[in-house]
């Protein structure tokens, strides 16, 4: 009988006997010893970059379709024929897929993850889960033989995830690269695999407390902590990731979103520094941290270096913003930029002379000029209503000092579609207040390719809606003049006003100027809710008391103040502003859930969907586009309903 081969290490000497031949043979003889602990590791690896890839393939597949058909279109001289009648099984498959990922909970906690998004996150939970738990013993026979294999497995793969939570939450990363989703969209997932590692990081530690309860009670697990210095470090880290995961709560965020954003880089290093310490080199742990350090540094230089306009007319001196007011407490940035960026896509903002340390992102409202060169400037336009922090600071300044300019670092652009909006035959756009800002410039950007002959687009739609008429002034002049610029009908916007006094309108839904044509839609929607005409005998305070309720209806008042003030009294009726033919207005909210899916009808061939507002109007738009995906299998002249929820407010 051979005795089997004495091999040093065989656990850490830091904290184990690795003389003890006893223990030797122990680890040498188990199917999983501690030194294949970086296998564990590499099952998160492997699984995470298997979903990667997969969802890399399928924004791959539509890219490349999306190019196809409009090569096809404008190679035929724009006939609009179509590549193929036959449905693939790839196809049905999509219109499943979609039908079940789009829709969302009108839970408040949940709006924020559609469905196919949530299951994607119980996956990233589910695996890791049961692959730690699945696997037997937990405990080994005795301390001294090794540190609990339930610590080991948990604790590899919690070290696995760290690379990968950082590099959702970077503004350039190689995963919205690959798959074409912005880095907004993946800062989701970035936030729950951060919670996910924070659960097995927990699970890591508790093995390690229970072992030496079991065995000697308080006593010696007292003697454990105070025995190496590895436990405390990792005490250290555990809390940085407490901090880091249950710091990014929502109503934390919006809280103290400043203060919230520099203590979560403070305490990402300092984690990332603990865990360098506590690890000790051992097995292939320090490679993830490594990898997790290349990639921050890596991202660091590349926005610092590529994406920010340091180089203006002079070495750092960026580029001049220049405040414009806008009605309805809105404010426009335009910075005169050389800047290159893409319709839909957003930027972030440094003014040292307003905030030093504040970066804050906000949607690009304009398109660069077609006739652009590098070296030329374009206006970079910026529109938002004010919060508090840095743009309430804008605001006051716009407001009481217009003239002055501030220089102004731009970080950027990111985000975006990956697809092409131009290769949708139908491109219906919702949008809820600020949220109107990526959609002018899309339109601007069809509207261009259109004359150019350059899209598929034939139909392009807008519902907007606001609190105040005012607001409709913020964009009205672009919507006006990319309306000019397309075939009459072509365009048709839909405005909804929820806290305006309603006002007697011209019979049936109208424009300002003249009805809303049968041709080439009929729209479903409801009717604006009929004026109020004052009965004779009728008393001014009962008047305006029924005027109020009429308000509550729209949304502008609750029960309560119904109750409060018995006749209160009615803000002054706002004038209609002027508009263009294509514009429908209404009041109240438009009923996107029930509305959409028959408006569907008159869709196109192929039909993108794109909202962006709260959390609500985004809950209502992509059930009902979930809803139409069956309406595509009755209707052979249909392929595809396309959603396209933008994320602000992130």
């Amino acid at each position: 009988m051979v005795a089997p081969t004495i091999v040093k290490d065989v656990l850490n000497p830091a904290l184990y006997n690795n003389d003890d031949v006893e223990v030797q043979f122990y680890q040498q003889r188990k199917e999983w010893p501690w030194t294949r602990g970086g296998v564990h590791a590499l099952s998160w690896v492997f699984f995470a970059g298997g979903l990667v890839l997969i969802f890399g393939l399928l924004n791959l597949r539509d890219v490349l379709l999306d190019r196809r058909r409009l090569g096809y279109t404008l190679a035929n001289n724009n006939k609009h024929r179509a590549l193929s009648s036959q449905r693939s099984l790839f196809d049905r498959m999509s219109l499943h897929f979609r039908a079940f990922c789009y829709l969302r909970s009108s839970l408040t906690s949940l709006a924020t993850t559609s469905l196919g998004l949530g299951i994607l996150i119980l996956a990233g939970f589910l695996y890791p889960l049961l692959y730690v738990f699945s696997q037997h013993p937990y405990y080994e026979r005795e301390p001294r033989f090794g540190p609990p294999p339930l610590g080991g497995r948990s604790g590899m793969i919690a070290l696995a995830m760290t690379p990968f939570i950082l590099l959702l939450g970077m503004k350039a990363n190689l995963i919205s690269m690959v798959t074409g989703m912005g880095h907004e969209k993946l800062n989701v997932l970035h936030r729950w695999l951060g919670f996910v590692c924070g659960f097995f990081s927990l699970v890591h530690s508790v093995p390690y407390i229970v072992e030496p309860l079991k065995s000697g009670g308080w006593g010696k697990l007292t003697e454990v902590f105070h025995s190496h210095i590895t436990y405390w470090n990792g005490v250290g880290a555990l809390v940085c990731m407490f901090w880091l995961t249950f710091g990014s709560l929502n109503f934390i965020r919006a809280w103290c979103y400043e203060a919230f954003v520099h203590l979560h880089i403070i305490l990402g290093v300092g984690y990332v520094g603990l865990m360098f310490w506590h690890c000790a080199n051992v097995l292939t742990s320090w490679h993830y941290l490594y990898a997790t350090c290349v990639i921050w540094v890596s991202h660091l230089a590349y926005r610092f270096i590529w994406r920010t306009n340091w180089f203006g007319p002079r070495f750092f001196s960026g580029d001049q913003a220049h405040f414009t007011p806008l009605t309805n407490d809105g404010v426009k940035i335009t910075v005169p930029t050389r800047m290159r960026w893409q319709a839909g896509q957003h930027i972030f903002i440094r003014m040292p002379g307003i905030s030093l340390l504040d970066n804050h992102p906000f949607t690009v409202a304009s398109i660069m000029s077609n006739d652009t060169k590098d070296c030329e400037y374009n206006d970079l336009v910026l529109v938002f209503k004010p919060h508090k922090g840095f743009t309430r600071r804008v605001f006051d300044i716009s407001r009481t000092r217009p003239d002055v300019s501030y220089r102004a670092y731009l970080d950027g652009p990111y985000g975006g579609l990956s697809r092409k909006l131009e290769a949708f035959e139908t491109v219906l756009m919702v949008a809820g207040g600020s949220g109107i800002t990526p959609i002018v410039a899309h339109l601007q950007h069809l509207a261009s390719k259109i004359h150019r002959g350059e899209a598929l687009t034939r139909d392009i739609r807008i519902i907007w809606t606001v609190k105040r008429f005012e607001s409709l002034e913020w964009f009205k002049d672009e919507i006006s003049a990319a309306a000019r610029s397309l075939p009459r009908n072509m365009l048709l916007c839909q405005y909804y006003v929820t806290e305006e006094t309603a006002i007697e309108l011209p019979k049936g839904p109208v424009s300002a100027t003249r009805e809303w044509p049968q041709s080439p839609i009929t729209p479903t929607f409801h009717q604006p809710p009929p004026a109020l005409l004052r009965p004779p005998g009728t008393c001014k305070a009962e008047e305006e008391f029924q005027l109020r309720i009429m308000e509550k209806d729209v949304g502008s008042s609750s029960d309560e103040e119904l109750h409060e003030f018995p006749f209160p009294a009615v803000r002054p009726v706002t004038p209609v502003p002027p508009m263009g033919d294509e514009v429908l207005l209404e009041f109240g909210r438009p009923p996107l859930r029930d509305g959409l899916p028959p408006w569907s009808e008159t869709f196109g061939r192929r039909t993108c969907i794109y909202v962006c507002g709260p959390q609500s109007m985004k809950v209502d738009v992509a059930n009902a586009v979930a809803d139409m995906q069956s309406d595509i299998w009755a209707c052979e002249k249909r392929e595809e309903i396309y959603l396209h929820s933008e994320t602000f407010g992130w």
